[in-house]
């Protein structure tokens, strides 16, 4: 049988609008989840979340650096590549992160530590100019 990390890592490897029934089987009914944008309780809300996230993406993938499990709870660095046709005009984005989650059969709590406009709003024609031309100056 997998652990819940290699569960975890393994199913956010496979995961597109297809595949979200994979959610059913890592994360229990009751999840909190957490990210730069949302919070959320629960398997729907989580699961409508990710198919509006997975819309449009045409890749995700991800590298998963380091991990530290503690009992019922682990940390695992990742690198994302990530390709949607409205950012970085359609060229793969890579950011770098990390997730922290807890578990007992399912994983019942998950959050995600990552820079959200170097993901999102930096790859987004105007308001990425106007945000890399701030971080030039600062």
């Amino acid at each position: 049988m997998k652990t819940v990390v290699e569960r975890f890592k393994q199913t956010y490897n496979r995961l597109n609008t297809q595949s979200l029934g994979l959610l059913n089987e890592l994360y229990s009914h009751d999840v909190v989840f957490q990210d730069p944008f949302r919070r959320m309780s629960g398997l729907p809300a989580l699961t409508e979340y990710f198919a509006e996230l997975y819309r449009h993406v045409e890749l995700s993938s991800f590298v998963f650096e380091d991990e530290i499990v503690q009992g019922n709870s682990a940390v695992l660095t990742w690198t994302m590549s990530l390709k949607h046709p409205r950012l970085n005009g359609g060229d793969v984005v890579t950011v770098p992160g990390s997730t922290h989650i807890r578990f007992r059969d399912k994983v019942t709590y998950h959050r995600d530590y990552f820079d959200g406009g170097a993901m999102l709003y930096e790859h987004l024609p105007l308001i990425g100019l106007v945000i890399r031309m701030i971080k030039e100056r600062v």
